[in-house]
């Protein structure tokens, strides 16, 4: 066999062997992946449903003060409703578009 031979077969089994170890590497770090994962999703699971109750939580809250906002409106003419304040910035765009189409 010539050098340039031998240099080739030495440079394909050095290949292999680090493939090989670079796989059984992989497959360690997946069996050690895969015995965690039920824990892991446990954890994120309970997480989640932690967060969705706070979010519940929240949006019970604030629907109660929008309605106790509500009740309070007769008693303070400066409340707006989200909408009554659209309105008021439409009407006011409105105006603004016809002075300056007059000064046209």
């Amino acid at each position: 066999m010539s050098a340039s031979d031998n240099l080739l077969k030495a440079t394909l089994n050095r290949l292999g062997v680090r493939i090989g170890e670079k796989l059984i590497k992989s497959v360690a770090e997946l069996a050690v992946i895969a015995q965690d994962a039920p824990e892991r999703l446990r954890t994120e699971w309970e997480l989640f449903q932690e967060e969705v109750m706070e979010e519940a939580n929240r949006l019970d809250k604030e629907t109660n003060h929008e309605s106790s906002d509500t009740k309070q409106k007769p008693n303070n003419p400066n409340f707006e409703t989200p909408q009554e304040r659209i309105d008021r910035i439409r009407a006011k765009a409105a105006e603004l578009n016809s002075k300056l189409e007059a000064k046209s």
